[in-house]
């Protein structure tokens, strides 16, 4: 499970829209047609897009060309698109300066210049470091004499260099996309928190006063992310994601800096996101996404691909014990299903609001475990019979649960909490007829565990995806096995023979899959995954192992192209 990463990357983008959904039926304000906006395509690339800004008169849009994230400058209606220069071979903008001469910039993958933020000027000068300030995500005020940057959970308000820093406050859960209001009085931000699944838009005074959440009460409050103000600063606006009957993202609008009743702007079937104001007072760039996923075979033997259930789009794989079955989760809609290894007998198992990931076939075949996500909700394992029906809890409790692993005689299942503390994160082993639940003596502050094929180990991350710990069964006690790079060990699996574990490693800069032998903390690569776009969910770049020992990848097929949006009614 790669979820800090995710959040980091794809919720701060909010590209993919995998945020936790709603109902569509709860929304009780009537759906008025007039308000919604006149849309045209603007890029035709089929390029991989994370994010568009715009200077008034060029877009800069974070793309995928040749295995990296890099800045295209496009400008509409001529078909023009160049790369800008950045001193990193990834990196993403995250503001344009408000003489439109410079973009706010931060390198990505790559773990020694994490926090860093970047000025990138727009003609030939060389671009130049942002002082010592350390940061996740920042923007510029409008008048270009403030700077608001995120660092871990707080907010903070700064000079435009950086200098005299003043916290504003700090949030439960990891705060991004800043953005100051027109007059400079207001910062309002977004706020992932995983411990229940949601995303919420906050705000908070220039001066530190008055931090708080908004839209509390609004149905669609806990799926809402990424605003900008319009250029006139008459509107705000934002998206919001529903899961049920699919999964959309759509864009609605608040008048100016008010707080009062949203009005809708688009309604599906595409979805939009990533909204940036244009020089026009109501027209504003964003991604049209159609998100696909198509999974891959990699043999690392013949380093060839091939295409598994050929015509799905699915991810989070898993192969029934006696070779019948398999269990996969849909997208974009994140249902669970389960087919014939061929992909014949389809046979939906769950449908919406929740959200699925992570499923787990039981040693018998005959029930899946899947981590169940809802708004406003810790995570929680479910079962479900092999033909669908009512699933059901695997244990009723307030933490979060994910990862779970059935022994071998399906009597038990080891599974992790969801986040929260370190000291809340604990590794657990459930008697599933009994219903007691026993914590692993020392597993406090760990999370994903991988119970080895033989069951005489179990292999867990640290929270910051650096260090692998070993439990040994026999001897009850935990080891350090390997560390890595910071956020490098993501998606660990065990090797059929229990001798080895393998893990997905994208930050490195290598984009590769790792082997690491017992009794060895060196690990060796095993196959290049560089150059491949890798679909994300909402834990991340999935990665899995088929029967025959092959890795299981899901390329990303989506179509995302940048729009330009006139808007009737915004205010």
């Amino acid at each position: 499970m790669r979820v800090p990463r995710v959040l980091f990357c794809v919720l701060i983008a909010c590209l993919v829209f995998t945020c936790a959904g709603f109902r569509s039926d709860d929304a009780s304000a009537p759906i008025d047609p007039s308000n919604f906006a006149t849309i045209n395509q603007i890029t035709h690339d089929g390029l991989i897009k994370t994010a568009v800004l715009s200077d008034g008169t060029a877009l800069y849009v974070a793309e995928q060309k040749g295995g990296h994230q890099v800045i295209s400058k496009i400008v509409p209606g001529t078909g023009e698109a160049t790369t800008v220069a950045t001193p990193f071979a990834d990196a993403k903008a995250v503001d344009v300066s408000p003489d439109r001469k410079s973009l706010l910039a931060v390198p990505i993958r790559a773990p020694e210049k994490k926090g860093q933020l970047w000025v990138v000027p727009l003609g030939k000068v060389e671009s130049r470091q942002l002082g010592d300030v350390r940061a996740e995500d920042a923007a510029w005020s409008r008048n270009g004499e403030e700077l608001v940057t995120v660092r871990g959970n707080e907010i903070w308000i700064s000079a435009a260099d950086g200098s005299n820093g003043k916290k504003l406050g700090q949030v439960k859960g990891r705060p991004f996309g800043p953005r100051f209001s027109p007059d400079g009085k207001l910062v309002r931000f977004s706020v992932a928190d995983l411990d229940v699944n949601a995303t919420t838009l906050w705000e908070v005074g220039t001066d530190g006063s008055n931090l708080h959440e908004m839209l509390t009460g609004w149905p669609m409050a806990h799926t809402v992310c990424c605003g900008v103000w319009s250029q006139d600063g008459k509107a705000y606006i934002f998206q919001t994601t529903q899961s049920w009957p699919r999964m959309v993202s759509m864009l609605w609008s608040l008048a100016g800096t008010s707080e009062g009743e949203p009005r809708q702007l688009t309604n599906g079937p595409m979805s939009f996101g990533s909204p940036w104001p244009a020089a026009e007072s109501e027209k504003i760039w964003a991604l049209g996404v159609n998100p696909l996923g198509e999974v891959v075979k990699y043999d690392v033997g013949s380093a060839k691909s091939t295409k598994v259930l050929s015509g799905i789009s699915a991810t989070d794989l898993d192969f029934s014990a006696d070779g019948q079955w398999i269990t996969y989760v849909s997208i974009p809609d994140a249902t669970l299903w389960r087919c014939r290894p061929d992909g014949s007998d389809r046979r939906q198992l769950t449908f919406g609001p929740d959200q699925v990931a992570l499923p787990r076939w039981s040693p018998d075949s005959k029930q899946i475990a899947y981590v169940s996500l809802k708004t406003g909700h810790p995570a929680k394992i479910m079962l479900i019979g092999v033909d669908g029906g009512t699933a059901t809890p695997m244990y009723a409790e307030e933490p979060g649960q994910v990862d779970a692993f059935w022994t071998k005689d399906g009597q038990r299942m080891i599974y992790g909490y969801q986040y929260g503390t370190s000291k809340q994160m604990t590794i657990n082993v459930l008697d599933l007829k009994s219903q007691k639940v026993t914590k692993l003596p020392g597993s406090e502050g760990l999370f994903s565990p991988r119970m080895s094929p033989d069951e005489r180990y179990v292999a867990a991350l640290t929270l910051d995806f650096t260090t692998v710990k070993l439990f040994d069964f026999k001897t009850q006690k935990w080891t350090t096995w390997f560390k890595e790079p910071a956020g490098s060990v993501s998606y660990p699996s065990w090797s059929k023979d229990s001798k080895s574990v393998y893990f997905d490693d994208m930050m490195t800069g290598e984009e590769s899959i790792r082997q690491v032998k017992l009794g060895e903390d060196r690990p060796e690569r095993v196959a290049d995954v560089q150059g491949v776009d890798r679909y994300s969910t909402q834990f991340g770049y999935w990665m899995g192992m088929a029967p025959d020992g092959s890795f299981l990848f899901v390329q990303d097929r989506s179509t995302q192209e940048v729009y330009s949006l006139n808007l009737r009614s915004m205010k």
